[in-house]
């Protein structure tokens, strides 16, 4: 239910939203240890975030939560349900306190119900808690973008999508840098390094929030766009490119051109995800033998249309290349 979360938000995001749950919770904690002792010692409570009937938006953990749905991104699945475990033990909680404030026996079935609430609302964050701090240590040291290994459990999530739903579509594009040897060799290593924190920034600036691209391998760089059809997705990675020819690494006080060559394809529901990537890998190379610096794709529909039985693996790339289609 959190998979979402890796196309929308990048290192720094996991941090935060880690640190902010843990700070949160142990505010929440107090909160419960002041409910246990009121009810031990028979002490009334009157602060808003026990007796209100918005209670749940009075405690700091409500107001973070409130913060956070403000934001779209997290307006879904393991956080909507957080946030109805978290208003369903404010809402016991009061009537717990009501009673304990007009001076009643407290009601054994609904101590055992606050209890119950209790415990799906911790459960609910040491999850949403565990996947953060783990997700924050799925990025690339250099370019602090997703690494090979958080994508290939993105682009699993997507495919799982499109076969849920029909209508979905995924394209995925790889992308490598041009001449990107030639850098390390002139200028070093760390020249290199520069380059693939630029390009980084320049790719990510480029693309939607819920798009993503990850460093995929050395110099190579693997996007996904969901809801995108080929002829968008084309459209896009073109925009990336000139941008990126643009623009130039200043590095020591000189100025490197940089480039990059594109295979763009779709993502497949009904194959091997590995099959996906080497189409979109065959028309990087297609990219690269035309000249680098242009994008080309390769259309899973054509490649359908011309598709007999029984391809061996060979005359299957050689399809691939043939259906090829040089954008820019």
């Amino acid at each position: 239910m959190l998979e979402h979360l890796l196309e929308s938000i990048d290192q720094q995001d996991f941090e935060t939203l880690s640190e902010d749950i843990k700070r949160s919770l142990g505010e929440h904690r107090k909160w419960m240890n002041k409910i246990t002792t009121a009810l031990v010692l028979r002490q009334p409570l009157t602060k808003l975030d026990f007796v209100a009937e918005d209670a749940h938006k009075h405690c700091q953990f409500g107001r973070w939560m409130q913060k956070l749905l403000a934001d779209p991104i997290f307006q879904k699945g393991s956080f909507l349900k957080l946030e109805q475990y978290h208003e369903e033990l404010h809402d016991r909680a009061r009537v717990l306190i009501e009673q304990l404030n007009r001076g009643e026996n407290v009601s054994e079935d609904l101590f055992i119900s606050f209890l119950e609430s209790r415990d799906q609302f911790f459960y609910m964050v040491l999850e949403i808690l565990e996947f953060s701090v783990i997700n924050k240590h799925q990025f690339d040291p250099t370019t602090k973008l997703m690494n090979r290994r958080s994508v290939d459990a993105l682009l699993a999530h997507e495919v799982h999508r499109m076969q849920r739903d029909e209508g979905a579509n995924t394209c995925i594009v790889l992308g490598d840098i041009d001449h990107f040897k030639r850098v390390n060799d002139t200028y070093g290593h760390d020249a290199g390094d520069r380059m693939l924190e630029m390009v980084a920034d320049v790719f990510h600036q480029a693309i939607r929030r819920h798009d993503t691209v990850s460093r995929f391998g050395g110099e190579e760089f693997l996007f996904i766009f969901p809801d995108m059809n080929l002829a968008e997705t084309c459209e896009v990675v073109e925009r990336v490119r000139k941008k990126l020819a643009e623009a130039a690494l200043d590095y020591q006080g000189q100025q490197i051109s940089v480039t990059s060559s594109f295979g763009v394809t779709q993502l497949c529901p009904h194959c091997e995800i590995k099959d996906s990537i080497k189409r979109a890998d065959i028309a990087l190379y297609q990219a690269k033998s035309s000249g680098r610096n242009c994008t080309v794709s390769i259309d899973v529909a054509r490649m359908i249309a011309q598709k007999e039985m029984n391809f061996s693996e060979e005359q299957l790339v050689g399809l691939t290349e043939r259906v090829c289609r040089k954008i820019g």
